[in-house]
């Protein structure tokens, strides 16, 4: 036989439980049903702007090795996994600084504008401040606090889809209004296209005008030495001084064979002098020459290699768009309403709040309700039964 104090509860003492505890029981349930039912008309209806993305795989997913062991290794290109493309695409469109572009450049207050919960909220804080409880930012502070709540609440309005297999990215933006949903929307994916750009380019120009400045400085530098060294030493015409050294020593020698004379020997020993540096100075005056001719060849090159690098700047940036917009930013003419989902939460919230409170009067209770209840418990039949009136049966 089957032990009496193991048996469930029958239907009657459930609901004679219920009946008992109905007040407190219907009290937990429509508390905080009405404040689920309060809440839900808070927030207002929401439209999504969705588009989608196709990635391809382009130019920039494909690394070209610098240096190579050999001529096959160098040449041979090392692609990216498509997880990681898909990933990286993701992590460019997540990221809170182009997030923060898209606030910025559309503005804190014409994007998310002060909502219904703000103006109830409004006397509340005007009262904690009247009475010295809340001390509200200013200046700098509140700005950048308004900028970090902007930023978390557009990357909860964004969602993201990678669809792998099929090679396409769905990004979609809710916003109060569809106007301003399409807006980001678009204005996200405009910049984000831009922003991957500066991320995968490679740009050759502006290295290449570097160069060219510095060639042209150095070229610049070694024709003001040739023309130092020139006015330094009176250099005009290095073969018309030496032909007249050499006719001036030449008519020395010939006064000389006729007489001898030692003011003669010193005038032939100093244009010796001069001949000789008068070579010195050729010698010199080549080699700055040389450094000009090779200084104004490095510019001339590095002036080619700017326009070809300006070329593949070009060339590049046209290459690069490997993600395409098929869909632009659209709107559904329906809005998301989330009322309903905050009044399915409530009211489940209120009925395990219901339950929770059943059963803490369950556990705390010391006295029996039912006559079988008795019988179940303590194993002994029950005779008679008085009522609180006195009544039995």
């Amino acid at each position: 036989m089957q032990d009496k104090n193991i048996d469930s509860p029958s239907l009657r003492e459930i609901l004679a439980f219920f009946y008992k505890y109905r007040r407190r029981l219907i009290l937990s349930f429509i508390v905080p049903f009405v404040i689920a039912v309060a809440i839900s008309f808070v927030p207002s209806a929401q439209y999504v702007a969705s588009s989608v993305l196709i990635v391809r795989l382009g130019s920039e997913y494909v690394y070209q090795p610098e240096v190579g062991s050999s001529k096959t290794s160098s040449e041979m290109p090392i692609p990216f996994q498509q997880d990681q493309i898909f990933k990286s695409e993701a992590a460019i469109l997540a990221s809170k600084d182009l997030h923060q572009q898209v606030i910025e450049t559309i503005g804190i207050d014409v994007l998310f504008p002060k909502g219904r919960l703000s103006a109830l909220t409004a006397p509340l804080k005007s009262f904690l401040i009247s009475m010295g409880l809340w001390q509200p930012l200013e200046g700098d502070a509140l700005d950048k606090q308004r900028l970090v709540s902007a930023i978390a609440r557009f990357e909860k309005n964004l969602d993201i889809v990678l669809e792998k297999e099929s090679a396409v990215i769905k990004v979609s933006f809710k916003q109060e209004t569809p106007e301003m949903a399409a807006q980001a929307l678009d204005r996200l994916l405009k910049m984000y296209l831009e922003k991957r750009k500066q991320l995968y380019l490679e740009p050759r120009f502006k290295f290449a005008q570097d160069q060219a400045d510095s060639a042209q400085k150095k070229a610049l530098s070694a024709a003001k030495a040739l023309d130092d060294f020139k006015r330094s030493h009176q250099l005009h015409s290095l073969d018309t001084q030496r032909a007249s050294l050499l006719a001036a020593k030449a008519e020395v020698e010939k006064q000389r064979i006729s007489l001898d004379n030692p003011a003669l020997d010193k005038k032939l020993a100093y244009y010796n002098q001069q001949l000789d540096d008068l070579d010195k100075q050729e010698h010199r005056f080549t080699t700055l020459s040389h450094e000009i001719q090779i200084a104004n060849d490095e510019y001339a090159m590095a002036v080619h290699g700017v326009s070809e690098a300006k070329a593949y700047d070009d060339l590049s940036r046209e290459r690069i768009g490997s993600v395409r917009i098929i869909q632009n930013a659209t709107v559904s003419p329906y809005p998301l309403h989330i009322q309903p989902l905050i009044i399915l939460a409530g009211t489940f919230i209120s009925v395990v709040i219901a339950f929770l409170v059943a059963a803490f009067s369950e556990f705390g209770r010391s006295g029996f309700i039912t006559p079988e209840e008795v019988e179940r418990t303590l194993g002994l039949p029950v005779l008679a039964v008085l009522s609180e009136h006195g009544d039995h049966k």
